[in-house]
């Protein structure tokens, strides 16, 4: 009898025990674990999206400078020149095609036309400046890093040329238009825009650009 009691008291116990002993306290830590601490899949997609952003803004500056770095390849080793003309006309198409010569490594080729009073420039290695009266013009041209057709009619004008960067001054009517690694240029009437990796605005033949890289 009372080995049955004792059992009896015992099984009372352990029935105590499960019931005073609260159950809910692994489930709670393990939801708090999961919500604070990010799973390792998680934490995997986070790295390859930083890798993918960080691989497309150095894609995107590196096109963005392509532009300017192949003009100064093409034009690094020109020698000093300077000339001046009074009266010039001249017409004709041309090509040239991996010369290894200044203004001549880029493959292009096409087709001008111009003449007009008036007309000096100087130029070495990237650097170029010119200074022209009344003249008239037409160049259509096709080569790896752009493609377009201009008319041009100016008044008067003076430009500069280092690199990437360009300035002019004058008054003129340039209409056409032209694409490629530089972006989209559209004028008319001498008024425009120039928009991609090489940002200009024109206005009555005054302009200014800059071939840029942006992060």
């Amino acid at each position: 009898m009372s080995g049955k009691l004792q059992l009896s008291h015992h099984r009372h116990d352990e029935s105590d025990e499960d019931c005073d002993m609260p159950n809910n306290k692994h489930e709670h830590s393990e939801n708090d674990f999961e919500h604070e601490i990010p799973s390792t899949k998680q934490r995997q997609n986070r790295g390859i999206n930083e890798i993918d952003e960080i691989t497309i803004k150095r894609s995107r500056a590196q096109e963005t400078s392509l532009s300017g770095v192949i003009g100064m390849i093409d034009t690094y080793d020109r020698p000093a020149g300077a000339k001046a003309e009074g009266f010039y006309a001249g017409q004709g198409a041309y090509s040239s095609s991996f010369e290894n010569k200044p203004g001549k490594r880029i493959p292009k080729a096409g087709y001008s036309a111009e003449a007009g009073v008036g007309r000096a420039s100087a130029e070495i290695s990237v650097l170029e400046v010119e200074a022209k009266g009344p003249n008239a013009g037409f160049k259509a041209e096709a080569s790896v890093i752009k493609t377009g057709v201009m008319a041009r009619a100016e008044v008067a004008s003076a430009s500069a040329k280092a690199g990437p960067l360009a300035v002019k001054a004058g008054l003129g009517f340039d209409t056409g238009a032209s694409v490629g690694v530089d972006g989209v240029e559209v004028k008319f009437l001498g008024t425009g825009i120039t928009f991609g990796p090489k940002m200009g605005v024109s206005v009555l033949g005054s302009e200014a650009s800059v071939t840029c890289s942006v992060m």
